[in-house]
C-alpha cells in the first residue's frame, strides 16, 4: 500500500512539475522536483521498490511531456536503484549528505539527458552544457529545503 501511495504522490508531483514549476524557469533552467522526490524516497526504500517507483514515475513523466519515450523511465529506475543501494552506507539525516546525493543524481540525470539529446536529436547548445553544472546545484539546494520541511513524514517511511 505504501508503494502505491508513493506512486500517487509522485503522480501529483509530476502534475505540479508540468503545470507550475516548468514555467518558473531562469535562463531556461528549471528545477526537477520529481527527481528530488525520487532521490529522497529512495533513501528509505528497498532497491527494487524504489527502482520500480522510479520507472513508473519516469514513464508517466515521459508520456506527459513527450520526447524520447522511456528515457526518463530508464534513468529514474537506475538512479533510484543506485540511491537505494547506497542508503545503508551513508548518514541519511545529514543535510550535507542529502545535498551531495541529490547533486550527484541530478548531475547524472542532466548528463544522460544531454547525451541522449545529442545522440538522437543532434542538439548541442552551450546552454545545455551550462545546465549540467547549474541545475544540479539548484536542485540540491531545493532538495535540502524540501527535506527539512517534510523531514517527519520522510522519516516515517523508514519506520513502516
Amino acid at each position: 500500500m505504501k508503494k502505491i501511495l508513493l506512486c500517487i504522490l509522485g503522480f501529483f508531483i509530476i502534475i505540479l512539475q508540468n503545470s507550475i514549476i516548468n514555467y518558473l524557469s531562469v535562463f531556461g533552467m528549471t528545477i526537477n522536483i520529481v527527481l528530488i522526490y525520487l532521490v529522497i524516497i529512495s533513501l528509505y526504500l528497498d532497491e527494487l521498490e524504489s527502482g520500480i517507483i522510479g520507472a513508473v514515475l519516469g514513464i508517466i513523466l515521459d508520456s506527459s511531456v513527450g520526447g524520447l519515450f522511456g528515457s526518463n523511465g530508464l534513468i529514474f529506475f537506475g538512479l533510484a536503484y543506485m540511491v537505494s543501494y547506497i542508503k545503508d552506507k551513508v548518514y541519511k539525516e545529514s543535510p550535507i549528505m542529502i545535498f551531495t546525493i541529490i547533486l550527484g543524481a541530478t548531475f547524472i540525470y542532466c548528463g544522460l539527458s544531454f547525451l541522449l539529446s545529442k545522440t538522437i536529436y543532434n542538439v548541442c547548445q552551450l546552454t545545455s552544457i551550462i545546465k549540467i553544472v547549474i541545475v544540479p546545484i539548484i536542485n540540491s539546494l531545493i532538495g535540502i529545503l524540501v527535506y527539512k520541511i517534510f523531514k517527519k513524514p520522510i522519516l516515517s517511511l523508514e519506520e513502516e
